[in-house]
């Protein structure tokens, strides 16, 4: 069978039309991929700044041993006004003082973060929570727990 100029008119105009959508869905995969690459770079940022806090408490309380074998750092969940102190804090006042600026360069990092600190038996137990983003617009709930050993 012979085909004729005119039994094939129209044929590359669908032709073109056809690959174009192809490479629209295909542009749409790339998209979708782009929004979950950054949602996902985002949440590994924040869980960063989270382990990075955690360990700022630690380190203070190791830097300040009187005032944690006395109680002090026990129970840190809310910014109580300490002021700065420094150079001549009390253990007390220094712990305070560590508290607060600890809480807040944590909301300050990571808005909408709580954070606890307890003390018992040579353990430090910080608790952060959190929330962020997940694979669609919600908010998930997050907690991160360090334990760590506080010993002269």
């Amino acid at each position: 069978m012979i085909i004729t100029k005119s039994a094939q008119r129209g044929l590359s105009m669908i032709e073109v039309l056809i690959a174009m959508l192809i490479f629209a869905i295909g542009l749409l995969g790339v998209a979708g991929m782009q929004s979950l690459a950054l949602k996902s770079t985002n949440n590994s940022n924040v869980r960063s700044l989270v382990n990075i806090h955690a360990y700022e408490i630690v380190e203070r309380m190791r830097a300040n041993m009187g005032a944690v074998e006395t109680g002090q750092y026990n129970s840190v969940t809310a910014i109580s006004g300490a002021t700065n102190c420094l150079p001549s804090c009390t253990p007390t006042n220094l712990a305070a003082w560590d508290a607060d600026e600890w809480l807040q360069n944590l909301q300050a990092d990571i808005p909408g973060a709580t954070g606890s600190v307890n003390y018992a038996g040579g353990i430090a137990a910080v608790t952060i929570n959190w929330t962020e983003r997940g694979l669609g617009n919600d908010a998930e709930a997050q907690t991160y727990t360090l334990r760590a050993r506080i010993d002269q």
